[in-house]
């Protein structure tokens, strides 16, 4: 490098472009503190070896090992995690599955009742025991029903996140915007007390044995889960309908949508079909020789005491020893 000095020409010598980093250039020339490595030197003079300590060696080890340990059981966690998620996705499409079969089985139930019920009724023709049966079975929901009616359909207010855990709506409970068991009960209840022929919640008709309840939050009937928006059908003449939209059902209703903001409707529907229940089980039977709708057996005195004629709760014969 030349440089001009007082109108003459010197020739100087380049730095190092590292002299300004010293300090670090004698960190990596010389990682070592210089007081350890002169004692390093002075014990390879006198010939010793170097010093030891065994406890290093355990640390080390001990190190190794539960870091491997760590790595093992940080892999058998996700792998568990991934098994857990495979097995609730399993049984979730298993329960899915079992609840079609189940719905479809209840399906075919309900068209054999259907059937067999036809089958009856042109079995029998005119006769007066046939017409008071078949009064029997439209006070229990065993015939199908049609008519004008009110379709009532409830949900939740707007914005409301899943269904968690927790009891039905209380003055404690934050989203009271939630439909609950408790208000399909009054619904319903407000329909019987109007005058309803027959109802029915989602597809499922309601008898006299028919429960409205719940498990956390979801909504059961008759032990079957309900899915949002819930539809309550109801087979009523004109003069019912309007009983019951000017009456307490009515302001249930309104209550429901002005106080809570959930979805409460009603209209009326000039015609609503709704299905059988599902088919009873024979509880009780008595032997009778009725004729023409006479009530007296033909001894004359009437049995009162019912006689369980299902088969299988029937209590095991005494064997004569």
């Amino acid at each position: 490098m030349v440089e001009r000095v007082g109108g003459a020409s010197a020739v100087t010598t380049p730095g190092r472009p590292d002299a300004s980093m010293s300090l670090l250039i004698e960190i990596m020339d010389r990682p070592l503190d210089p007081s350890y490595e002169a004692a390093a030197k002075a014990r390879a003079l006198r010939g010793e070896a170097p010093r030891r300590r065994p406890w290093n060696t355990a640390v080390v080890g001990l190190t190794a090992l539960a870091s491997g340990l760590l790595f093992a059981t940080s892999g058998l966690t996700y792998a568990r995690a991934d098994a857990g998620r495979d097995g609730r996705v399993e049984l979730v499409e298993r329960i899915e599955q079992r609840q079609q079969e189940a719905d479809e089985a209840a399906a075919r139930n309900v068209a054999l009742e259907s059937r067999l019920h036809t089958l009856e009724a042109g079995a029998v023709g005119d006769d007066p025991v046939a017409v008071r049966l078949e009064r029997v079975r439209d006070a229990a929901g065993a015939s199908p029903v049609e008519g004008p009616g009110l379709r009532i359909t409830l949900d939740d207010a707007p914005g409301l996140g899943p269904v968690g855990g927790g009891g039905p709506r209380d003055d404690t409970d934050d989203d009271t915007g939630r439909i609950v068991y408790r208000d399909l009960q009054n619904v319903t209840n407000d329909l019987w007390a109007a005058g309803a022929e027959a109802v029915a919640v989602n597809g499922h008709r309601l008898t006299s044995t028919t429960a409205i309840r719940f498990a956390g939050r979801a909504i059961l009937v008759g032990f079957r889960p309900l899915a949002r928006p819930y539809v309550v059908e109801a087979v009523m003449g004109p003069e019912s309908q309007a009983a019951y939209t000017r009456g307490a059902g009515g302001a249930y209703l309104a209550d429901l949508r002005t106080a809570f903001s959930a979805r409460a409707e009603a209209h009326a529907e000039a015609r609503l079909r709704l299905p059988a229940a599902d088919p009873t089980r024979l509880r009780y039977a008595r032997v009778s020789s009725r004729r023409h709708g006479d009530d007296t057996p033909a001894d004359g005195t009437p049995s009162t005491a019912p006689t369980d004629a299902h088969p299988s709760s029937r209590p095991p014969a005494k064997e004569n020893g």
